[in-house]
């Protein structure tokens, strides 16, 4: 897709704000000069964040989802001593996800509350961004413009002891519409697409009878709110992310929980939450039932608990294999073929799949040889080898993580017959290696700035590389154990 075609696109879904089907968004691609079928579009639109597919099958963007709905926050002590509040991740799931939050722009009666920086302890600022994942917490703290001097590839993705945020100035609020320390602000969207909200200050001590009366209600909200979160873990289990998680929660229930005398998750979480708490999932984090670990399987997906492979009876392990690769892998490992000047596409696209153990057909072989020459002819005409040698050797090393996550998932996939055989721990954490690997070289594909976090991509493979040599041999054991059992003694 062309960038300039694909950016029409992409502001059509950061902007539309109704529901839309799959026959309306094929005429969009139309408009904007592409040509794509339904199957492609069903998959582009499933693999964008900020859309949702809703239950009649049509499609919501997160725009239509949320721009206008209200959600409230409270300062805390530490921010009212500073006179600056941070957005964090206090914002979720109303604005945009990837947007780092001292970018928001908060206006009161028209008018933009000015920014301010504050500084706090490190953990504190980590409990600030906590619903984006604790792993990942410290990223959306380096990137808040205020630690432009943090280098944190050379700290090993390491915290100082106090960090800068930037968030919406308290004295603004105190010093115009008296605002003081206990008071709740009151937030909708205004415009998703710039990430701009509207605030009114809910005053604590307007009529303590209202408040008492709203007080109760508050609680309500709290207990609707666990009530509702722990449905929805039985319904669909522990989702992509925790934002994925809280958009289901809140979208479904908005009318409920979208009101003026809401309560915020942050203090959902801290303070009301009786049986949801943080847990680990893999190297991940999840909002799951306090004190249980997260499983990968449940009612909400048993069905993909059977493993695939076996389902693909007229294909070769070798055919599956290939199949399982993403063109746009295949497109880096022809780009690394460049970098290394190797001639044998083919014979090398072999290797880094199977290290040399496979037995394809000379037809299976010769197709391949002829796509992967086509598309290197393709790749080859724009590479230039002496750009390359600081992303090169990444790409490489990525690749060759790629080969080892990726070969032992289709070994399970394709000799086992359930993942249930497999230990749940070690195989969530198989699979979102495969994710974060993935991404990895899809950022070193896309990201204009790959070259400057070349450090960083190598510091997070020595993470992924550590934490795959933790799990392999046990599911490396538990494959042999399942092949085992498979063998049946004929008498």
């Amino acid at each position: 897709m062309e960038p300039k075609k694909e950016g029409l696109v992409v502001k059509f879904l950061r902007t539309y704000r109704h529901p839309f089907s799959l026959s309306e968004m094929k005429k969009v691609f139309e408009a904007c000069g592409i040509e794509a079928e339904p199957q492609d579009i069903e998959y582009y639109l499933d693999s964008s964040a900020n859309v949702m597919k809703l239950t009649n099958g049509k499609y919501l963007t997160h725009a239509g989802a949320f721009t206008g709905e209200i959600f409230s926050i409270m300062p805390t002590s530490a921010e009212a001593e500073q006179g600056v509040l941070v957005a964090g991740d206090r914002c979720m799931p109303f604005v945009e996800s990837d947007r780092i939050s001292s970018t928001l722009k908060f206006y009161i009666n028209g008018k933009k509350i000015p920014s301010k920086i504050g500084e706090f302890d490190s953990d504190t600022a980590i409990d600030m961004f906590m619903l984006f994942g604790e792993e990942y917490a410290p990223q959306y703290i380096a990137a808040d413009p205020a630690n432009s001097d943090l280098d944190m590839a050379e700290r090993d993705f390491e915290l100082p002891n106090a960090v800068k945020l930037t968030g919406l100035s308290l004295d603004y609020l105190a010093e115009n519409y008296n605002y003081k320390k206990g008071d709740r602000l009151l937030c909708c969207v205004s415009d998703w697409d710039k990430g701009t909200l509207n605030v009114m200050v809910l005053h604590s001590s307007d009529s303590p009878f209202d408040n008492g009366a709203v007080g109760e209600k508050r609680l309500e909200w709290y207990a609707l709110l666990e009530k509702k979160m722990l449905e929805s873990f039985n319904r669909s289990g522990p989702l992509g992310s925790i934002e994925d998680q809280i958009v289901d929660v809140i979208y479904r229930n908005r009318s409920k929980l979208c009101v003026p005398y809401c309560g915020s998750l942050e203090e959902f979480v801290t303070r009301y939450a009786k049986k949801i708490a943080f847990q680990h999932y893999g190297v991940e984090t999840r909002l799951w039932h306090k004190g249980e670990d997260v499983p990968a399987f449940g009612e909400w997906n048993k069905e993909s608990a059977i493993c695939t492979g076996n389902s693909k009876k007229d294909l070769s392990f070798e055919e599956y294999s290939v199949a399982f690769v993403p063109p746009s892998v295949i497109d880096q490992f022809i780009l690394n073929a460049c970098f290394k000047k190797e001639k044998d596409i083919a014979s090398s696209f072999m290797t880094f799949l199977f290290d040399d153990d496979y037995s394809a057909s000379d037809t299976f072989y010769r197709d391949l040889s002829l796509n992967l020459k086509d598309r290197t002819i393709i790749i080859s005409q724009d590479y230039n080898w002496f750009a390359d040698q600081i992303l090169g050797p990444v790409r490489c090393r990525c690749l060759e993580l790629y080969a080892k996550i990726s070969g032992l998932i289709r070994k399970i996939d394709y000799n086992g017959k359930t993942f249930l055989d497999f230990p749940s721990s070690e195989l969530v954490i198989l699979l979102q290696l495969h994710e974060h690997i993935l991404k990895m070289l899809e950022g070193l594909a896309t990201e204009p700035q790959a070259e400057e976090l070349a450090e960083n991509y190598l510091l997070s493979l020595d993470g992924m590389e550590w934490n795959f040599d933790e799990i392999s041999g046990v599911l490396e054991k538990a494959l042999a154990q399942e092949q085992r059992s498979q063998f049946k003694i004929v008498k």
